[in-house]
């Protein structure tokens, strides 16, 4: 294993391609990780490219493309859950292959780190054809709670501070991270097994109701009557206030460079239960649109409205279990509508 690990098998096998500083937090560059979202959830393959970027960990042969397309967005855009090529973006990124596709999705961020990656790739030269950015309802509540503007930095800083764990490298952890390779390979792929297994037969159990989430309450439930901690300390007001201006200042960008912008929402699954009665999402994203002459809202409430209501399964069918994030059937119907609307 040893000889294996130092002398073969030279990639280091890491567990997650984040760097996080005191007040950012970002993707590391030339990444190969095996990743793992939920506790009895399966692993999954994340590489990054040299900028920093998820990608399929497959370099394009071609030379020639020109037109480039990005999406911005946080772990639902990143593809929390998946192997690149089964999201919506790596599927994208497959079925059109004269475009280079930018997953700028970070899970974490929201509008104000949109708006300063944008800026970041223009100041670099690099001009997309089209934009989109992945409007997700957890962006009020991060705009709220997590992200301010600081003179000192040119990207946005978090309100609360990140944990840094500094790696001995003399340490007894890492020292078996480097030299036993294969029995950490080997016991991923049987832990990968049986949890498959587990996960293939969960399919079978009952459709139970969605149960709801703190940061999509505010959809459904008076505002005084969710978890006020989500809106500290700036406030929900505040919140919804920072995503309509950052989405505005990239709306200006995207003219500026005459770039297609477009604007894309999709449900959770305590939405598609309760519905939006206290703040209509939709609307929301439609009056934005609107205000901010985007190209056009990608809106895709009414197709997993449509498979809710034709389907018992509705929430295994589309929703990694116990969470909001998608699984690939759920991707593959973004994808689509995207490809549809807008290529």
């Amino acid at each position: 294993d040893i000889l294996f690990s130092n002398f073969i098998y030279k990639k280091s096998i890491q567990n997650n391609c984040y760097i996080y500083t005191e007040n950012f937090h970002y993707l590391k560059k030339n990444c190969h990780a095996k990743e793992k979202w939920l506790r009895n959830s399966l692993s999954y393959d994340v590489y990054t490219d040299h900028n920093g970027f998820r990608f399929s960990g497959k370099k394009s042969n071609n030379n020639s493309v020109n037109k480039i397309a990005t999406f911005s967005g946080g772990s639902f855009t990143y593809g929390m859950g998946l192997d690149h090529k089964k999201t919506f973006v790596g599927l994208i990124e497959n079925a059109k292959k004269e475009y280079k596709i930018i997953n700028l999705g970070v899970p974490g961020y929201s509008t104000s780190a949109f708006n300063y990656q944008l800026k970041k790739l223009i100041n670099d030269k690099i001009y997309p054809k089209k934009i989109f950015v992945v409007l997700d309802i957890l962006d009020v509540s991060n705009e709220a709670s997590l992200w301010d503007q600081n003179d000192e930095y040119e990207h946005p800083v978090r309100v609360k501070k990140n944990i840094i764990n500094v790696e001995d490298t003399r340490s007894l952890q890492n020292f078996k991270r480097n030299n036993f390779k294969i029995s950490r390979l080997i016991a991923r792929s049987i832990n990968n097994f049986f949890r498959s297994i587990r996960l293939y037969f969960s399919n079978f159990e009952k459709t139970k109701k969605a149960g709801d989430t703190p940061w999509g309450s505010f959809l459904y439930m008076n505002i005084e009557d969710t978890d006020q901690s989500l809106w500290e300390p700036f406030g929900f007001n505040q919140g919804i206030f920072k995503v309509t201006k950052n989405i505005e200042e990239i709306s200006k960008m995207a003219q500026s460079i005459n770039a297609e912008f477009y604007i894309i929402i999709y449900p959770w699954p305590d939405v598609l239960e309760y519905g939006q009665n206290n703040f209509n999402w939709e609307k929301f994203a439609n009056d934005l649109c609107m205000n901010v002459s985007c190209t056009k809202l990608i809106n895709l409430f009414p197709d997993f409205k449509d498979i809710k209501e034709n389907s018992r399964n509705w929430i295994s069918e589309i929703y990694i279990k116990d969470d909001m994030h998608m699984r690939e059937f759920g991707h593959k119907i973004v994808a689509e509508k995207i490809l549809k609307v807008a290529f």
